[in-house]
């Protein structure tokens, strides 16, 4: 089969490294990880959620990593 088109599957090494920082993220702000995930099963988009932390961010907890 022809896959042109189908996006490509991420690592799964890749896949883990963004989950715990994301859970990193999340407890920085007082968000315990099964409230990430109730939050996330709610519908809640993981771009509205780091939209949502960019105000609360400090120069040296950087979600773009450019500390």
């Amino acid at each position: 089969m022809n896959n042109i088109g189908q996006p490509a599957e991420p690592k799964p090494e890749l896949v883990e490294c963004a989950i715990v920082e994301l859970l990193d993220i999340a407890q920085r702000q007082g968000i315990t990880p099964a409230d990430f995930i109730q939050l996330l099963d709610s519908g809640m988009q993981i771009s509205e959620f780091l939209a949502a932390l960019k105000p609360l961010t400090h120069d040296n907890h950087s979600i773009d990593g450019d500390s």
